[in-house]
């Protein structure tokens, strides 16, 4: 009996055979939404550059399309791939990282490459927490949840999801949680 391959698995390097993430993680339907793009979009491979700090949404391009990617330093994508662009104005930038990475050490990164209106697509999977450190009160968790370094539940106004990059020109903006049906 002969099994057929994934339509996406083009796009995934060859020597991967199971995901990064964690079992009922919602990274895999977000890998997913971003091959499917590109393959419904008729783009190659060989021609993006992905970028993603640490944490766990920065397991997605790195290890597992089979393009270049570059797995930077906590906070840094966004700056890593405004050289990038640079450097390759012809490649389809793309930077896939968590709430942490890009609005915490890296907002500035991510303020001032909407100020330049550099042309890249960023991905900011915003999961309201570090999760891939034990569960810690990141910038966009929200009030009221308590988490390993909030007990008594977080009291701060959290950092919502930086709608103010509206005013910056053209944004898709889905703001919403991946969800399994089921669990």
């Amino acid at each position: 009996m002969s099994v057929e391959a994934h339509p996406l698995r083009k796009y995934t390097r060859p020597h991967v055979v199971k995901t990064t993430n964690c079992p009922g993680c919602g990274n895999g339907i977000v890998t997913q939404a971003i091959l499917r793009a590109i393959d419904e979009l008729g783009l190659k491979m060989e021609d993006f550059v992905f970028a993603s700090g640490i944490g766990c949404s920065a397991w997605i391009p790195s290890p597992l399309f089979d393009a270049d990617t570059l797995h930077t330093t906590h906070g840094r994508p966004i700056a890593f791939a405004t050289g990038v662009k640079l450097g390759l104005p012809d490649k389809h930038v793309m930077v896939v990282s968590g709430d942490g990475d890009l609005t915490a050490i890296g907002g500035n990164h991510l303020i001032h490459a909407a100020r330049r209106n550099i042309d890249m697509t960023v991905v900011l999977i915003n999961n309201g927490i570090y999760g891939m450190t034990g569960g810690q009160t990141a910038p966009t968790t929200p009030r009221g949840l308590k988490t390993v370094t909030s007990p008594m539940a977080r009291w701060s106004i959290p950092l919502t999801s930086l709608r103010w990059l509206w005013r910056r020109g053209p944004l898709l903006w889905p703001d919403g949680r991946p969800i399994i049906p089921g669990r």
